[in-house]
């Protein structure tokens, strides 16, 4: 079990970006449909006059909106970092440089 965790770790170190761009898109949908469906409540309210609390339609639109401000800030925060470690920690032209692989290699552990 400990070793399964030990690769997984490894694995979701070296895919980040991926986890993330992933995990923001799954949270987007989610956040959509929410948004949908108040925005309908608010609708069907205004042109058929069902009954629908406006006030929890908009606190509703102001959580969305808010959920998609974080992820937006996330998806920054993530390529700022590699544009950073791209930028200043890594020769001209070369890929970054992993620092758990470059650990890994200086003590002869794992390499890959």
């Amino acid at each position: 079990m400990k070793q399964k965790i030990i690769t997984f770790a490894e694995w979701s170190e070296e895919h980040w970006i991926a986890l993330v761009i992933i995990l923001s898109v799954v949270m987007m949908i989610f956040l959509f449909l929410i948004l949908g469906s108040w925005l309908a409540g608010y609708w069907l309210k205004a042109l058929y006059g069902m009954n629908f609390e406006l006030g929890s339609c908009w606190q509703g639109v102001t959580a969305v909106a808010t959920g998609l401000a974080t992820i937006i800030s996330l998806g920054g925060a993530c390529w700022a970092k590699y544009r950073t470690d791209s930028k200043y920690n890594s020769p001209l032209g070369q890929p970054v440089i992993n620092k758990m692989e470059m650990i890994r290699h200086d003590s002869g552990t794992i390499s890959k």
